[in-house]
């Protein structure tokens, strides 16, 4: 099975209490707006962080309470214009983005398009159905005036240009203004419904909220700030990450009883994180830090956040709502260009499931949860053998199961990709799986003894069934390959790899700094 999990928009769980390192004297109350307000341009200084670094020199133990010893409330909550949500809630949302209506220029109709904010913060980004793959940007560090007036968003640039969005309704309207407010430069002008927001410089994130709970009383690991639960699997939690250095969101996996799923400091490991980390592609969620903590066993990932979640939940084997085929095949491109990268540099991903496939607020669809990832090719001799049954059962392909009808298993496992990729498009359009039992041992059985059935509804092409029979076969060798894959007629054309393909190198230096410590910061 996996061993991290996918990230959702689940409720705000927090990590449990535990028993490590605390540094006394290191607080929140440094953390000041400034760096937040400011949006960097070319002029400005490229390494200023998201946060000003900590002064454990200064810590005052009773910043955190009030006078009577009474625990502080949100006291940025007045900046927000929406009742019950904060600037950082708001500041969430509009990184998954929302449908509006954009007026056309010099015309009366509008064109309804899909509006987010980029994962940098740094760039509003709209695209229309029509022309997916050609969003406009507007650099906010160059707007000098936001308003909201009922439904209506509208930005004014310096460059003179404007950009009015309507919404489905005004506290949607209101969010945006309000995540956006704390975005444009401190000298723009915002309007609220004809009222002037005066007091945007005063917002301190550290002060602030998100999903009712004090930022200063989340734990830290390393630079990391855990706001709160996003997700939540069989191995451990995914919190939602803000970074003190970069100003980013990010998604913080943390897997519990690490060593008991196969993680160890050899240099074997170590290697396969180098690499791991090194993976890039549009398709792909990118690794951006691997930690551990080695008195509680925990392995820490630190990867892309995406804020629209999976693109489907398959917990259930069966009973699923169908999506669209035409849906499917759009999510299907992204995963194909993902699965070539990785073919390239010598890796199988060994779970593909749609659980493991997450949205980003463009709507771009990515690869996620290498826990089960196998690395060829690596320099460092891997003597632990293979793992026999990776990934998720209903997923997994037969020469992975430990049936007595277990075929002939290929030296390499990227067959095995091309069969699951196979059972996740096969849920996507029946929402089900190709092969349910009642058990682990008895879905084994029926994927490597059962003949595949299409169900009889919902209706979907000939071109897609002849596609997932031809990924569906049982023996490995006789399953068509991921080039041919690339190239069937169900995706109307062969599909276009999105990034030149280049071969990844790891140095020794690399894999030396592949997995850090991880030190965690507990207020109290």
């Amino acid at each position: 099975m996996s061993n991290s999990d996918s990230q959702g928009r689940g409720s705000g769980e927090l990590l449990e209490p535990v028993e490590i390192h605390i540094e006394e004297g290191s607080s929140y109350r440094d953390l000041s707006a400034d760096s937040w307000l400011t949006v960097e341009t070319e002029e400005d200084d490229a390494d200023q962080n998201f946060f000003p670094e900590l002064d454990d020199d200064e810590y005052k133990e009773n910043e955190l309470y009030t006078s009577d010893g009474k625990r502080r409330v949100n006291e940025m909550s007045h900046l927000s214009s929406v009742a019950g949500k904060s600037v950082l809630d708001c500041l969430v949302d509009v990184l998954a983005g929302v449908k509006v209506q954009r007026k056309k220029r010099l015309r009366f109709n509008t064109s309804e398009q899909w509006l987010w904010v980029t994962s940098d913060l740094q760039t509003l980004q709209s695209k229309t159905r029509r022309k997916p793959d050609a969003p406009e940007s507007l650099k906010l560090h160059q707007c000098q005036k936001l308003k909201v007036d009922q439904c209506g968003l509208s930005l004014e640039f310096v460059s003179r240009k404007r950009a009015t969005f309507t919404f489905s309704n005004e506290q949607e309207a209101r969010e945006w203004l309000t995540g956006l407010s704390f975005l444009v430069p401190t000298e723009a002008k915002v309007f609220a419904n004809g009222q002037q927001m005066r007091n945007r410089h005063l917002y301190n994130p550290a002060k602030d909220s998100w999903r009712g709970k004090l930022v200063a009383d989340r734990k830290r690991v390393n630079q990391y700030v855990l706001l709160g639960g996003i997700g939540r699997g069989a191995f451990g939690k995914v919190k939602l990450g803000l970074s003190k250095e970069d100003k980013k969101f990010y998604a913080v996996k943390i897997i519990e009883q690490a060593q008991r799923h196969h993680f160890s400091r050899d240099r074997i490991t170590s290697e396969e994180h180098a690499i791991l980390k090194k993976l890039h592609h549009p398709n792909i969620v990118r690794h951006h830090d691997v930690l551990y903590d080695e008195e509680n066993d925990r392995i820490i990932y630190v990867v892309e956040y995406m804020s629209r979640g999976v693109v489907l939940d398959s917990k259930k084997l069966e009973g699923g709502k169908p999506m669209s085929e035409n849906g499917v095949r759009e999510i299907v491109r992204d995963v194909v260009c993902a699965l070539e990268y990785l073919q390239k540099q010598n890796v199988v991903h060994r779970d593909i499931k749609p659980d493991n496939l997450l949205r980003a607020g463009d709507g771009t669809v990515k690869l996620s949860d290498f826990g089960e990832a196998k690395y060829y090719n690596l320099k460092s001799r891997d003597d632990r053998g293979k793992n026999l049954a990776p990934g998720t059962p209903a997923f997994i392909a037969p020469e992975m199961c430990t049936s007595e009808a277990l075929t002939g298993r290929p030296v390499e496992d990227y067959s095995a990709d091309v069969w699951s990729l196979g059972a996740t498009i096969f849920y996507m359009v029946y929402g089900r799986a190709p092969f349910v039992a009642k058990s682990v041992l008895d879905i084994y059985e029926a994927i490597t003894k059962e003949s595949l059935q299409f169900p009889s509804a919902p209706k979907v092409s000939r071109n897609l069934q002849d596609l997932l029979s031809k990924m569906l076969t049982k023996e490995p060798r006789s399953r068509v390959r991921l080039v041919d894959v690339i190239s069937h007629p169900w995706f109307e054309g062969r599909v276009k790899q999105k990034a030149s393909i280049k071969p990844i190198s790891v140095t020794d230096n690399d894999i030396a700094n592949a997995i850090k410590k991880a030190t965690y910061v507990v207020t109290e």
